[in-house]
């Protein structure tokens, strides 16, 4: 597993660079990412480039045997350029030029802007392209933070939409645009987004950025290729989860040579597992969305694997936090220990990359405070000293990491397209308010990957285009925007011999966000037994009970093909339900959970069928998290199978056990305690501690946020 940090000998306030190469060989840094923020240093003045600073650095890592990864500066621009060229500043949806002083500030697709970047595109291409020590270039970094609106972009979207939707008529069809007189007569009618107000334009709207910035990281991609040996891999680092708001992790992955991306979350208290308490909210940045806990590091890790595609490479992680990550206010430093949990936590999903953003903390800038392998006084202090510890434990552990495949007992479906829908019409407020949630897709991602967590489960996110053969569980949470094709292929996944686990919304507008004119759930009907008419969000919780079967209801509802499991899913003390129910009616489904309500009493919150040589649960509501634990237990028991880490439990609370399959056989297990409570977990088995190298058995105790990783071997 390469290990390393962001290295900018640039922003040094004075030479250093053979002492920061000594204090890299001390941590054991294997890789160094440099280059990406600097181009106004190797380009001062139009057409005066060079990378002699930079080369020197290449070159001393090289030579110190540390490896590189070049990026290109594409991302942030230098001030001569706006000068003489504004027109290369991004449009707002207002209207007005995006003032300079930013990063990622540029419509990366004008004419003038695109001169100056293949310029120096080319330069460095030619400057590091079969350069000793470099692995890989990085295109541009963390693309789609910045909408762009430039009018010959607007120009382009209406050509674009007219093609893709069918002309002016097809636009007014799949739209609806006689609602408020917004019909068109001609391609130039189609107005700007800044006063949309359509849920198909905005849709249409974010995957056009979308592929925007897809489109010109192929760009540099194709640009690039030619001119830089064949060993060397071309990546980008895109925001983890959910990706920029401007564009798309999956598809970005799909046309580089490799998965990267830049994983933060919050650290401290929030690391809980699988969630922490809500008091941590007030201590760190607002860009972590709810809940906290490791949960958020885990599907960050699982999205990365996923989007590696059908490549079967590792995945990368080009950015994570070594110290406080935040603005001045914010200042949370890893607990000792954490900084192991979280590199075991990316081993385990299939990371073949750990890099920290960034090797020194800056002396000036707008990240001033983000923290990094070493502080402002440029000292080794308490976090390098942790950092050298990992990497000299995952260089010893690298052997047993290459080639291992991480577990997966459940498939967990993402959509882009519900999670954009969703943003746009919401289906409920925020908590505690009457403000519409933009999150709400994520809350109902959240609280069942929490759940699967919270029920000793491992996921695999699975995309619209992802081979589910595999997927015995397949969870669907609020598939809003789907094609009838796409709902075709779930139901034929469950008739095969799978359990399709489906939530409110699925399947209500299609693939242009109209709402269906058949009565919901639309073409899943009549395989979930369910239909209904109506629905209503929940101003407060709604306690859940289960249904009184009989016996030929729960033979029904609990063994499916695979002939065992429970008959019906338990409800935990507290069970309940939030936000939005459902009134579903019967039409051959079996009821499995009821609301505790006057009026929604008489609707199930929970019914399965089974279907073909599989079954169909359908969720009306958003439970909580450890109904859903319970629900997705069930599920795979209901298929006749047992959690991956089964053996391990029952596990003391905060202690996390994650396994992949290691490439000689065996399992690799990575246990970690989230918490400063020291624990004692039961091993199943001989194990060989690889971390301490040394036997472990029969119990595995865990001091404070200590974390671990064992090999079993196989057993005859």
């Amino acid at each position: 597993m390469l290990f390393g940090a962001s290295y900018y000998h640039e922003y040094m306030p004075y030479e250093r660079l053979g002492a920061d190469i000594e204090l890299m060989k001390r941590a054991n840094f294997s890789v160094v990412r440099v280059g990406e923020s600097t181009w106004a240093s190797y380009e001062p003045r139009p057409g005066e480039i060079s990378f002699a600073a930079l080369r020197r650095v290449v070159d001393a890592m090289a030579e110190a045997g540390i490896k590189v990864i070049v990026g290109t500066p594409t991302y942030a621009i230098p001030a001569w350029m706006s000068r003489l060229h504004p027109e290369v500043m991004a449009v707002s949806r207002q209207g007005t030029p995006v003032a300079y002083g930013a990063r990622q500030n540029v419509d990366f697709t004008a004419p003038a802007y695109l001169f100056y970047a293949g310029r120096l595109l080319r330069a460095m291409a030619a400057e590091f392209g079969h350069r000793e020590g470099v692995i890989a270039f990085q295109v541009d970094n963390e693309i789609g933070a910045t909408e762009i609106v430039n009018p010959h972009v607007l120009a382009r979207f209406r050509a674009e939409v007219m093609e893709r939707v069918g002309g002016v008529e097809g636009v007014n069809e799949r739209w609806g645009l006689t609602y408020w007189s917004h019909r068109l007569s001609s391609p130039e009618d189609l107005w700007g987004p800044g006063g949309n107000t359509n849920p198909g334009y905005a849709l249409e709207w974010e995957r056009f950025q979308a592929r925007l910035a897809t489109e010109f990281l192929a760009w540099q991609r194709d640009l690039m290729r030619p001119l830089v040996g064949a060993d060397k891999e071309i990546l980008h680092c895109t925001v983890s989860g959910w990706g920029s708001r401007w564009s798309d992790p999956h598809d970005i992955a799909e046309v580089l040579d490799r998965a990267a991306t830049n994983i933060y979350v919050a650290m401290q208290d929030a690391l809980g597992f699988p969630v922490a308490g809500q008091g941590v909210r007030d201590l760190v940045p607002p860009t972590h969305p709810g809940p906290f806990g490791a949960w958020q590091a885990l599907w960050r890790a699982d999205a990365g694997y996923a989007a590696r595609g059908q490549k079967g490479s590792r995945f990368y992680v080009t950015e994570a936090q070594a110290g406080s990550i935040g603005p001045s206010s914010c200042n949370v430093p890893p607990y000792p220990g954490q900084l192991r949990t979280m590199a075991h936590i990316f081993a385990s999903r299939g990371a073949g990359l750990l890099a920290y953003w960034h090797w020194h903390s800056l002396h000036y800038g707008a990240e001033t405070y983000y923290g990094g392998v070493l502080g402002h006084d440029l000292e080794p202090g308490r976090v390098f000293a942790e950092v050298a510890g990992l990497g000299a434990e995952l260089r010893r552990l690298g052997p047993d990491l290459e080639g291992m495949e991480p577990h997966a007992d459940i498939a967990v479906l993402c959509s882009r397209d519900s999670l954009v829908a969703l943003r746009a019409t919401p289906p409920f407020p925020e908590p505690g308010t009457a403000k519409p949630d933009p999150s709400a897709y994520h809350r109902i991602f959240a609280r069942l990957y929490v759940g699967a967590l919270q029920a000793g489960l491992q996921a695999r996110i699975a995309f619209e285009d992802s081979d589910w053969d595999g997927a015995a569980v397949l969870v669907v949470p609020a598939l809003y925007i789907a094609s009838d094709l796409l709902l075709e292929r779930l139901v034929a996944h469950a008739e095969a011999g799978h359990h399709l686990v489906m939530t409110f919304r699925t399947g209500y507008a299609d693939e242009w966000a109209r709402v269906r004119t058949s009565r919901a759930p639309g073409p899943l009907r009549g395989p979930a037994g369910i239909s209904y008419q109506e629905y209503t969000t929940l101003a407060s919780a709604v306690a859940l009970r289960p249904a009184v079967l009989d016996a030929a209801s729960a033979g029904a509802s609990g063994a499916g093909a695979s002939g065992t499991g429970a008959a019906s899913p338990t409800l935990p003390p507290g069970a309940h339900a939030e936000s939005w129910a459902d009134c579903l009616l019967f039409e051959g489904a079996t009821p499995l959970w009821y609301y505790e309500h006057p009026f929604l009493g008489s609707f199930p919150a929970l019914v399965t069928k089974p279907v073909g040589a599989g079954r169909i649960s359908w969720l009306g509501t958003l439970p909580d998290a450890a109904s859903c634990a319970s629900l997705l237990s069930w599920a795979l028991a209901e298929r006749g199978r047992s959690p991956l880490s089964a053996p391990w439990s029952p596990l003391p609370p905060g202690i996390r056990v994650t396994g992949a399959t290691h490439a000689g056989g065996g399992t690799l297990w990575f246990v970690g305690n989230h918490g400063f409570t020291s624990a004692e977990a039961r091993v199943p088995g001989a194990m060989w501690d690889l971390t301490r190298q040394a036997d472990v058995g029969p119990t595995l105790g865990l001091g404070a946020w200590e974390s671990r990783v064992l090999l079993e071997a196989v057993r005859s």
